[in-house]
């Protein structure tokens, strides 16, 4: 049985509890945005448009009480809650304005000169499961596109965001989207079977950890639904040079203790080169001290981590890889206060074997590798069974572009890390999951690509 509560992770209180949906209300539900959909998707588009901009102007409005919600529910600071919203407006602005040019007809030249072109229609109803650490945009980045495509949404966000997921849809239904295209689901996990087996269902897309996409893809398969996965990652950072190594390490501190270091797409490996390595870990242990942790409102760098749970299984991987013979140079203890709080870490020598290496670690702690040479370094970049984004740092943009391409990634930023947006793909490769979303793949990625001959008789 599921559990949708708001557990404060800056006090370590259960605040509000919420009930789930029912099992048998879920063909309901179903029949609700079945019904919605068959008129939602004979919508002009450009009426479609209009509430996408109406949504991004009540963001706009609401952001601040957005912004305390995921504060509330998992430890957002204040100021990067705000960002998240800036992110969705311009997330909804972008889709309102480009989604027709993307979703007109493609016309094919063919050879027998047959008037042939393709469709790309909406399917249905397609199921969203989405993550708890960016609470809004993660639903943004899979919802706009499928409402603009013309498709259903029944939204199960985690059960620690029950606020902010009701508050996501209430604004869409104020800017003006017709009741049930679009519903926020309290559904209890082991009920996602009932919703995918339904025929009216026609796919979904899930954020989150590798045994949930694993688990929901095979129910997907089973009932032969399309489905898109963008799971966990274990992100290289490269440096390869630099004329200020102070600077990039203190980019990669700040990057790596963001929203307490809960990012699929964090730069989990640092790896330096050896001729700048000394000198970048000792810039990032002056940086990591001067992280300022509290709570959300409070003026901080890192807030406490989405619970005490996910806090202290953080410090036990780090209390093993110091066991497994790793440096711990700072960092990585449970801070005296109560809530969810703990000392950003940052650790060395990490054997390359070790379990922090080899999977995912969901916190705040910066681990740094050292790489004798370009090809040590892609070597080790590549050592993952990941492959979500990475990054490359280095003044000469030949080379780093010719790394790059080396890099096994759905995405490899040059001198940047941790981006994404609306207008070029997001997504990655084997244990981080497949398909895409933003611009035109998320607009692509659950529609009928209806492709149509016409003959003329004459």
């Amino acid at each position: 049985m599921s559990t949708y509560a708001v557990k404060n992770p800056n006090t370590g209180e259960t605040e509000e509890i919420f009930e789930t949906l029912a099992r048998q209300e879920i063909p309901n539900v179903i029949g609700k945005a079945w019904d919605a959909y068959e008129s939602w998707r004979q919508t002009p588009l450009e009426e479609r448009a209009k509430v996408l901009e109406a949504f991004g102007d009540l963001l706009e409005e609401n952001a601040d009480e957005l912004a305390h919600i995921s504060g509330r529910e998992m430890g957002k600071p204040l100021k990067d809650g705000r960002a998240e919203i800036a992110t969705v407006v311009a997330h909804a602005r972008w889709f309102a304005r480009h989604s027709a040019q993307h979703l007109a007809p493609t016309e094919l030249d063919v050879s027998d000169g047959v008037k042939t072109y393709v469709r790309h229609d909406p399917i249905g109803v397609l199921l969203g499961i989405m993550p708890w650490n960016f609470p809004y945009s993660q639903i943004a980045r899979f919802a706009l596109p499928q409402l603009m495509v013309g498709n259903a949404i029944l939204m199960k966000q985690a059960g620690i965001c029950p606020v902010s997921s009701a508050k996501f849809a209430e604004l869409l239904q104020r800017a003006g989207l017709p009741e049930g295209v679009y519903q926020n689901i309290y559904l209890d996990t082991e009920d996602t079977e009932e919703v995918l087996q339904d025929f009216r269902v026609k796919g979904f897309s899930l954020t989150g950890s590798e045994a949930a996409g694993a688990s929901v893809a095979a129910i997907a398969g089973k009932h032969l639904k399309r489905s898109l996965l963008e799971l966990g990652g274990n992100d290289p950072m490269v440096v390869l040079d630099s004329s200020d190594v102070a600077k990039v390490a203190r980019e990669a501190v700040r990057v790596r203790t963001f929203n307490a270091g809960q990012v699929c797409t964090s730069n989990k490996r640092i790896i330096v080169m050896d001729d700048i390595y000394d000198e970048f870990v000792a810039a990032a242990k002056e940086a990591i001290a001067q992280v300022r942790v509290g709570a959300f409102d409070e003026d901080i760098d890192m807030g406490p981590l989405s619970s005490i749970e996910a806090r202290d299984e953080v410090l036990a991987r780090v209390e093993r890889a110091v066991d497994d013979g790793a440096t711990l140079h700072f960092g990585g203890k449970k801070l005296d206060r109560p809530g969810a709080y703990m000392s950003p870490a940052l650790l060395t020598d990490v054997p390359e074997d070790q379990d922090i290496a080899v999977n995912e670690l969901f916190g705040p702690v910066v681990v740094i590798y050292r790489a004798k040479d370009e090809d040590d370094a892609l070597r080790l970049a590549n050592s993952t069974e990941y492959g979500l984004q990475s990054s490359v740092w280095s003044e000469d943009l030949e080379k780093a572009e010719a790394f790059a391409a080396r890099v096994v990634a759905g995405m490899t930023i040059v001198n940047l890390h941790r981006e994404s947006g609306p207008e070029w793909p997001f997504g990655g490769v084997n244990r981080s999951g497949y398909g895409r979303e933003e611009e035109r793949w998320g607009l692509l990625a659950f529609t009928n690509e209806h492709a149509i001959r016409v003959h003329d008789p004459r």
